[in-house]
Order: C-alpha cells, then sequence, then structure tokens
C-alpha cells in the first residue's frame, strides 16, 4: 500500500505513534532495569520517520520502587490498547517487544543499562500507516537525587 502525504501530514497522522513509542520504550527500560540507581534522570529521545527527526527531552524522578517494579511505569501511566511490554534482560543487556491495537503497531527494541544510564534503540512498525517504520533512539543518565 502506497500513501501519497507530504511529510508534515504524515508526521502530524504519527504522531500519536511517535509519543507511544518513546513513552513505551522509557517507561520499559526505567521499570525493568534493577541495577538502576533511583534519581532524577534526563532522557534525550530522537524518533525519525519519513526522513524527519523528532527530539524530545524531559526528566523525570524514578524511584527505588520504580527500580524494583518490573511493570511499574507501565501500570501506572499505560498505553490505551497495548500489551504491556515483554522485558528480558541479560546483565546490562535489555530487550523490550510490544504491540498496540489502536493504533496498530509493533515494537521492539534492545539497549544497555547501567547503575547511572540507559540507551535503547527502538522500531517500530505503524502497520494503519502502510507499515512504515518509525526508529527511536533514547539515552538517559542519572543527575542526582531526585528533587523533594
Amino acid at each position: 500500500m502506497y500513501l501519497n502525504l507530504n511529510r508534515f501530514t504524515a508526521v502530524r497522522l504519527l504522531m500519536p505513534s511517535l509519543l507511544a513509542a518513546a513513552f513505551t520504550a522509557t517507561l520499559a527500560v526505567t521499570a525493568s532495569a534493577q541495577n538502576l540507581k533511583p534519581g532524577q534522570y534526563e532522557y534525550t529521545t530522537k524518533t525519525e520517520v519519513f526522513g524527519i527527526s523528532i527530539p524530545i527531552n524531559f526528566k523525570q524522578c524514578v524511584t527505588q520502587k520504580d527500580v524494583d517494579s518490573n511493570n511499574a511505569y507501565v501500570n501506572k501511566q499505560g498505553l490505551d490498547g497495548c500489551t504491556p511490554p515483554d522485558v528480558k534482560r541479560k546483565g546490562g543487556d535489555i530487550t523490550i517487544k510490544y504491540s498496540c491495537a489502536k493504533p496498530k503497531m509493533t515494537g521492539e527494541g534492545k539497549g544497555t543499562v547501567t547503575e547511572d544510564t540507559f540507551t535503547m534503540d527502538m522500531k517500530v512498525i505503524q502497520h494503519d500507516m502502510g507499515d512504515s517504520v518509525v526508529k527511536t533512539a533514547l539515552t538517559a543518565k542519572r543527575l542526582g537525587e531526585c528533587a523533594k
């Protein structure tokens, strides 16, 4: 199936999927990283679709409870219509797979986790948009303790 969309329209239509992919990657990595140190983290994501790079940066507090619970963030925030991510850890390596019904998409990613940082490269296939591929690179680093 070929879609004749200009880049702006395509990105606007895919924005919910882009945010969902970045959000899911962030939450799953944070929640499943058993050796990640609690604290304030700075997240940097770069999503590429149709040759356009979309950066999203934010900070958030990761608590010990978040670190100890593999699904803490996913359950708390969730994504309507998405399965909980299947997260697997082997040493400092991490993999994730998930799928969503609305919008219909599947995603998988691989990354690494240390005590103060993590990275994840995600690939999401947007099935309702002609199987378009959305790639997201995520990095996060600990800045220190959470603000009280």
